[in-house]
């Protein structure tokens, strides 16, 4: 994680961008940009000082920074946590001084843009050109201060970057035996699984409803309520965790036909662009499938508007009781799921770390006096599916292990 690094990467992302926007593929158009602009606004950050892009609280990025990473107790780089995207653009354009090209209002559509993507399966078709030429615009205006070569770094796009309209019209791109390109085939399994859960959920739904009549007659009002919302929530649940493996089925056997994985176990190096880009395009993939899932979820709702199936995943998401890991003691440790936003799992080396608030604070906030839990290595979620099996793709995917400290632990 450094200058050089991260101007690579955003080269490399900015051109695959390119890539997908030349054959129709706006929804990782715009993924690929994000990721670019994000890494080029940081190497223009590592460029006055790398603790400019430490997320605050971290510590590893730091001493990393400062030549002190194989010191006792220091967390490995691949665990670093960084700024996003939007707190880099507005201290980049601090740095600008007025030559950042587009201002945080223009900007903060195309951050948004790139999350509702990776978060929700959604794109909005109507406003994907104005967003994706924005990311453009400011990876071009970070670019000339870094003094990058344009050549070198739009690469075939040197001349026609700046017109999507023209990238669009370039020759297609050739493929190894004229083979689908990943994005396409990524976005049909994604309706796959819309298509499928939506069946499954239905069926679910009738199911549950169905089970929970067969001794109505002798139960009480209140039995039969209670009955009828622990069948509705079986039924559910096991409809998405048949339909969320088969979508990462699909997902594993797509990445592994195209060579992205398996991916080096351990990661090899953050510094290798071919294994971040790797892991980026798997979590990237597996995240778009498993967005279909819960997609087929709201579709249904929207046919079902008596039945509260959103609220009964809430429900069973704020209750936790589809959460478990393999950290020892009582407290149970969660990360967001970056495909669908409910709660998944986390495994590893998670022994937990005690807080010392007990020695000067008043009072703790830290979950069960827990300051952290070692390393995620892996993540599920039992709500869509979503897998993550190797520590480059954690990293991509920004599931840490560290928990919320107070500012004067920090």
């Amino acid at each position: 994680m450094n200058e050089k690094t991260f101007t690579e990467m955003a080269s490399r992302f900015l051109r695959a961008s390119l890539d997908s926007w030349r054959q129709g593929h706006h929804a990782f158009a715009v993924l690929h940009a994000g990721v670019g602009c994000e890494h080029i606004l940081k190497a223009f950050l590592c460029r006055h000082n790398p603790l400019l892009i430490a997320e605050k609280g971290d510590q590893s990025f730091r001493f990393h920074s400062l030549g002190h990473g194989d010191a006792n107790g220091v967390k490995p780089l691949s665990e670093a946590r960084t700024i996003g995207m939007l707190e880099a653009f507005k201290t980049a354009a601090v740095f600008m001084r007025g030559r950042m090209p587009v201002d945080e209002r223009t900007f903060r559509p195309f951050a948004d843009s790139r999350n509702a993507v990776a978060h929700s399966a959604y794109l909005d078709d109507m406003s994907v050109k104005t967003v994706v030429e924005t990311g453009v615009q400011v990876v071009e205006s970070v670019r000339a201060e870094l003094g990058l070569d344009p050549a070198d770094f739009w690469g075939e796009y040197t001349s026609a970057f700046a017109d999507l309209s023209q990238v669009a019209s370039m020759p297609a791109l050739a493929r190894p035996a004229d083979r689908p390109p990943l994005e396409a085939l990524a976005e049909q399994l994604a309706l796959v699984a819309r298509e499928r859960a939506r069946s499954a959920v239905s069926v679910a739904l009738s199911t549950g409803l169905e089970a929970a009549s067969w001794d109505e007659a002798t139960m009480s009002g209140e039995l039969k309520g209670d009955l009828t919302r622990t069948a509705l929530d079986a039924a559910l649940v096991t409809a998405l965790r048949i339909e969320g493996a088969q979508a990462g089925q699909a997902a594993d056997r797509l990445l592994e036909e195209y060579g992205v994985l398996p991916l080096p176990a351990p990661l090899a190096s953050l510094d290798d662009p071919g294994v971040m880009q790797r892991s980026h395009t798997a979590v990237t993939v597996k995240v778009m499938i498993a967005s279909g899932v819960i997609a087929g979820l709201v579709d249904v709702q929207g046919r079902h508007r008596d039945m509260p199936l959103v609220d009964m995943l809430i429900y069973l998401d704020q209750r936790g009781c589809l959460i478990s890991s393999q950290a020892g003691g009582d407290h149970v440790w969660w990360r967001e799921c970056p495909a669908c936003g409910y709660a998944g799992n986390v495994y590893g080396d998670l022994s937990p770390v005690p807080c010392r608030c007990d020695e000067w604070a008043q009072s703790c906030i830290h979950p069960g006096g827990v300051v952290d839990v070692g390393t995620v290595e892996s993540f599920t979620c039992p709500f869509c599916g979503l897998s993550l099996s190797n520590r480059g793709e954690i990293a991509t995917a920004g599931i840490e292990s560290r928990t919320e400290a107070p500012e004067e632990d920090r």
